[in-house]
């Protein structure tokens, strides 16, 4: 008795250990051939945006959906802060072309007109992506934005770029090109402060600057962001402008003058613009009067290096002024 329960307790452990076998047997072959589940949250791949090609660029015009990277530019204004920021433009007006402080930057760029209008046909030809331009024309602006996106950043207006550190960080941010932009005006400063030491004690801050420009019987005198030299000599080596000249003049930016009002307008320094046929004034006694003539200090300046007055021409006449001054008032 006691052996045969023996036996059957054995027997009934195997039965129970054989059951539990194919019961995990069974539940085995079940999860493979069930479907995997997997956290699609880790491991699928995140859908990447498109890249943007075009964004808003906000105008005087209204809002101009223009491209993120223009290819090809035509440059109506503001060429050679452009060429500064290492972008060569397809086509441009002849006038800024010409400038010779970068005839050899703006090699192989195309005419699209000159001073008196813009050639549409040459434009169209040119397939631009991006035009940039001054003009405000109701009637121009519609017919190059036909062509392309246009840009207008006037001159004379709020909008405007204030001297050369607003050109070059407003076309810097239109054109992409931020980080060109920033390089370039460091550079800048370091060579303006350069040419101001320069002058330190060989111009007192109380000597006056004014510029004056003959057209035969009529004259100009002109502010600080009208070219003729204005933006190098009050903006980049903050030389003093005579009191008249600071109060009439830096708002306005540019009057007509007579012969005889010139004495007033005439500062201890004279930046002179006169050609040719032009310069019959310089024998009369009221020219002769003034100050700056029997002192030696009228420093006669070719105008068409002085009638541009963009961030690069603004550099090199404040070097070229610096020159003359050091030159004329040596020790």
């Amino acid at each position: 008795m006691q052996k045969w329960n023996k036996g059957l307790g054995f027997g009934s452990i195997f039965l129970i250990f054989i059951l539990l076998m194919t019961a995990c047997g069974g539940a085995s072959g079940q999860n493979s051939n069930a479907p995997a589940i997997t956290d699609t949250a880790s491991t699928e791949a995140p859908t990447a945006e498109p890249e943007k090609t075009t964004r808003i660029y906000s105008t005087v015009k209204g809002d101009v959906e223009i491209p993120v990277a223009p290819k090809r530019i035509i440059a109506e204004q503001y060429l050679q802060t452009i060429l500064a920021l290492g972008v060569k433009p397809v086509g441009a007006s002849e006038y800024y072309i010409d400038n010779p402080y970068t005839k050899d930057l703006a090699a192989g760029i195309e005419s699209t007109g000159d001073r008196s209008g813009t050639n549409l046909e040459k434009v169209t030809a040119l397939e631009p992506d991006l035009i940039i331009t001054a003009t405000v024309d109701d009637n121009t602006y519609e017919q190059l934005s036909k062509i392309a996106p246009t840009v207008v950043i006037p001159f004379g207006t709020d909008a405007q770029f204030k001297g050369v550190h607003e050109e070059v960080k407003g076309i810097g941010e239109l054109l992409g090109k931020q980080e060109e932009a920033e390089k370039w005006l460091s550079n800048y400063d370091e060579k303006i402060t350069e040419l101001r030491g320069k002058l330190e004690g060989v111009i007192a801050p109380t000597e006056t600057f004014s510029i004056i420009e003959s057209g035969g019987k009529t004259f100009y005198t002109f502010g600080d962001n009208f070219g003729r030299g204005g933006q190098a000599i009050y903006g980049a080596l903050q030389l003093t402008p005579s009191e008249i000249i600071k109060n009439e003049l830096m708002t306005a930016q540019w009057k007509e003058l007579t012969l005889e009002v010139i004495p007033d307008y005439a500062a201890d320094h004279v930046l002179l613009f006169s050609e040719t046929g032009s310069d019959e004034f310089k024998k009369s006694n009221v020219w002769q009067s003034i100050p700056a003539v029997k002192n030696n200090q009228v420093y006669e300046l070719p105008a068409d290096r002085y009638w541009y007055f963009d961030p690069v021409s603004v550099l090199a006449q404040a070097e070229e002024i610096t020159g003359m001054l050091l030159e004329r008032n040596k020790k």
